[in-house]
């Protein structure tokens, strides 16, 4: 039998996210989101799925130990089982970081007009590159808004499903 397979398959998931990590650094992916999303939200996105997915990783890891001890501790799965509300919170809050990154791309679009002057042709230019910045910075901070919650989201309904199995497991034992 093989432990701690909940702490793997949580491996594996992280594993295939940093080589989707490398892939898109090595195609020139992060240096085009760091040129066009004038905002940098997106590296701040990047920044709490990596903090917050070893930190999923070691909450996993430790119900991973619970299960294969096959002695739970009901304190400390409870306990792990709160902890994962912090998760859920920050799954959500990256999408909320990239809305807010998605309404700054539309400010630094529509600013542009305040200024135009369409008799001349620098004024018309200066406004489609301001059109072009927000759009960018919109669709890339909206981008990695989705992604990195999804990504989150996934770890954390992983981790879930096992503290819910061990409690409906406890609950099969007490009576």
């Amino acid at each position: 039998m093989i432990k701690h397979t909940l702490f793997l398959k949580w491996w594996l998931f992280f594993t295939i996210m940093a080589v989707a990590a490398i892939y898109a650094t090595s195609m020139g992916l992060v240096h085009v989101v760091w040129e066009n999303d004038a905002t940098k939200l997106s590296f701040l996105l990047l920044g709490v799925l990596t903090f917050m997915s070893v930190w999923c990783g070691h909450k996993t890891w430790k119900m991973s130990k619970i299960i294969d001890d096959k002695e739970p501790k009901r304190g400390l799965v409870e306990h792990i089982e709160h902890l994962t509300e912090v998760g859920w919170f920050t799954s959500d809050l990256c999408l909320t970081i990239g809305m807010v990154g998605t309404v700054i791309g539309f400010i630094t679009m529509l600013s542009g007009f305040t200024d135009l002057d369409v008799s001349k042709i620098d004024t018309v230019q200066a406004l489609i590159k301001e059109l072009g910045i927000g759009m960018s910075t919109s669709l890339y901070t909206t981008l990695a808004g989705l992604i990195c919650s999804l990504l989150l989201k996934i770890q954390y309904f992983n981790l879930n499903q096992a503290i819910d199995r061990v409690q409906k497991n406890e609950a099969k034992l007490s009576y």
